[in-house]
């Protein structure tokens, strides 16, 4: 029976301290989650602010052209007034010329307002990816540290 007690008690010892590390690696591991669910809240937050930044830029594209095709109608009809003052037609090739001349400016300019927005929603979106993806690396480094804190625990 003294025998039996010499090896009963070894493994008691080690069921009790097994017991105490998976108690305190739930009490470490609570925080890593905590840490884990902040995370994942910033990289919803991140989402939701690149969603709304593009969608500021799409309404700021939409005044600039609004904005283009009222200056343009605007210099069209002074330049049909300037060319009627002066007795010329708006449909002879001088004044066509002139009118061709702003609708192709007034083009360049719209081509450029719409390049710098995708540009701007380009960049929004890869600082979104790089900002994920490093939240992502956190994430994983988290878990590892989740893993090796219990193995570390349970062997104490």
């Amino acid at each position: 029976m003294g025998s039996l007690s010499s090896v009963v008690a070894p493994i008691a010892n080690i069921g009790v301290k097994t017991i105490a590390s998976a108690g305190q690696y739930f009490l470490s591991n609570s925080e890593r989650l905590r840490d884990l669910d902040a995370l994942n809240a910033k990289n919803a937050q991140l989402k939701q602010s690149a969603a709304l930044q593009k969608q500021s830029n799409l309404l700021v594209l939409q005044q600039k052209e609004t904005d283009r095709l009222s200056k343009l109608r605007h210099a069209l009809s002074t330049q049909r007034a300037n060319f009627g003052g002066k007795g010329i037609g708006s449909v002879t090739g001088s004044s066509d010329s002139v009118f061709q001349g702003l609708n192709e400016t007034s083009d360049i300019e719209r081509q450029n307002n719409r390049s710098k927005t995708i540009m701007d929603n380009t960049i929004i979106d890869q600082n979104l990816k790089h900002q994920t993806q490093l939240n992502l690396l956190q994430k994983q480094q988290l878990k590892q540290k989740t893993a090796m804190g219990f193995i570390t625990d349970l062997m104490g």
